[in-house]
């Protein structure tokens, strides 16, 4: 049964892996609020506290060389002004726009390759996918990785750490072909470790048997194993056997919950539970129902998170029962970047309120129906307690009756934001945030929505098994269309 899941799975990877490229769409509706969300972003960025603003910047600057026709020059100064803030992935946008538009030498000799050994040997997808398809030849990106090493006089495994992975999440999207010469090239540079994720990653079950064979003299780490097998689950391939002392007898399980992580939009929400609870029999069955949604179009795998995240939570709760996974809710924290924070923790609970609570306002925001709901099932005493506010901000969305004031406080921002988008009114909701009090609040739901809006466009943040591979770190790619 399983053999035959996967199979089905490979092949509706392969028959998904392009749909950013197919999405592209610059005359899409949501294009002016996607580069007027990106440039408040860019613009107030400066004015916050320096730690603060390292946080901003680079998605709202790739979204608007997506989205804006801008010259050489003015894409230049935008990511020259971004790298002296040392703004978080501001590095990899830049020496993976440069390689992309100027080639590497033309880059190396811009921006130095001491940063582009920085990237290539921590975590730089973008740059590492920029260079290989670019250059259409791995043996040079290989061969730097083997000098960086051996300048170091580290072993590759260890100094390398996690570029392995990085190049197979990188290049995931493209064709087996591809992925043979740049593990081949690996392997010829003694670099084992990258040689292995890439080949595990292709789409052909019998390329990692391959690989095996061609380094049958080489101990294979129990690490790098366990790794490779999850990057099988990345294209639906079998898990790795392993029959060892470290073997729990529930690999089957995990992976099959790691495959349906692969398919989900930006961030995992199952393998949290996962890896805090155990219970896989239960996420097992609850992963699989979630694969058949995102397989039969009813959630779409390049889209947001927040119809996987609802579905998810309640396959979870059916399986595993209700007083379980509300337990987990409140002790695993969200590490993204969505929604504004009114207290320092903020946990999964804060999120599925957040989910919960828009998509029973959504019909009557939309005026589908003509009386506010009750608090849906599930939301924590929290939102019960709040209820009363969010239904009088909703009556106030509904009725085109949102007033600027209402951006003063965070928490009123936020609910109203949220309230807008939910209702697509797109001229009100940017109306909202350009009139807001200029601030962190008013940069962190710009760039949120920012990048929200870009999936329901071109897509261009997406990326082929994020939830699992990504986990939240964005991929800049100039090769899409």
């Amino acid at each position: 049964m399983l053999r035959v899941f996967t199979g089905f799975f490979s092949l509706f990877l392969l028959s998904c892996v392009s749909w950013s490229a197919l999405a592209a769409d610059n005359t899409c509706p949501q294009r002016e609020t996607i580069l007027s969300f990106s440039d408040i972003v860019l613009a107030d960025r400066a004015a916050l506290p320096p730690l603060i603003a390292r946080r901003y910047g680079a998605e709202a600057a790739y979204l608007k060389i997506r989205y804006a026709t801008l010259p050489d020059e003015e894409i230049r100064s935008l990511l020259q002004t971004l790298l002296a803030s040392n703004v978080h992935s501001a590095d990899d946008l830049a020496y993976a726009w440069h390689i992309h538009r100027e080639g590497y030498s033309a880059t190396i000799a811009a921006l130095g390759q001491e940063g582009f050994d920085r990237l290539v040997t921590t975590l730089g997808p973008s740059t590492i996918r920029a260079f290989l398809l670019n250059e259409r030849t791995p043996d040079a990106l290989m061969k730097r990785l083997a000098d960086i090493a051996t300048e170091t006089r580290s072993s590759p495994i260890l100094q390398l750490s996690n570029t392995p992975s990085s190049i197979a999440t990188a290049i995931i999207d493209q064709p087996d072909e591809f992925k043979e010469k740049v593990a081949l090239a690996a392997e010829a540079q003694g670099l084992f470790s990258a040689s292995a994720l890439v080949a595990a990653s292709e789409s052909s079950p019998q390329a990692w048997n391959a690989f095996l064979v061609r380094n049958k003299g080489i101990q294979i780490p129990r690490l790098l194993t366990f790794d490779a097998s999850k990057m099988r689950a990345m294209v639906g391939n079998p898990g790795i056997e392993r029959q060892d002392s470290y073997s729990t007898g529930e690999e089957s399980r995990i992976h099959s919950v790691q495959m349906a992580s692969a398919f989900e939009p930006e961030q995992d929400f199952l393998v949290r539970l996962m890896d805090t609870a155990g219970q896989f029999r239960n996420l097992e069955r609850a992963a699989r129902t979630l694969l058949s949604q995102i397989q039969s179009g009813a959630i779409k795998r390049n889209g947001s998170m927040d119809t996987a995240w609802l579905f998810a939570y309640r396959s979870a709760t059916y399986f595993l029962g209700r007083p379980q996974v509300e337990s987990l809710l409140d002790i695993l924290p969200y590490a993204g970047r969505r929604y504004v924070r009114s207290s320092g923790a903020f946990m999964l609970r804060d999120v599925i309120d957040q989910l919960l609570v828009i998509e029973a306002l959504q019909p009557y925001v939309t005026g589908k129906v003509s009386d506010i709901p009750l608090w849906p099932v599930g939301v924590s005493d929290k939102i019960k307690a709040d209820w009363p506010r969010w239904s009088d901000l909703a009556t106030k969305v509904r009725d085109g009756a949102v007033s600027p004031a209402l951006a003063a406080a965070p928490a009123t921002f936020g609910m109203v934001s949220e309230l807008l988008f939910a209702k697509a009114n797109q001229p009100a909701l940017r109306a909202f945030v350009e009139q807001a009090p200029a601030g962190q609040t008013r940069v962190s739901v710009a760039n949120d929505f920012a990048i929200r809006l870009d999936r329901a466009c071109a897509a261009y943040l997406y990326h082929p098994t994020e939830a699992a591979t990504l986990q939240g770190q964005p991929i800049f790619k100039f090769d899409t269309e």
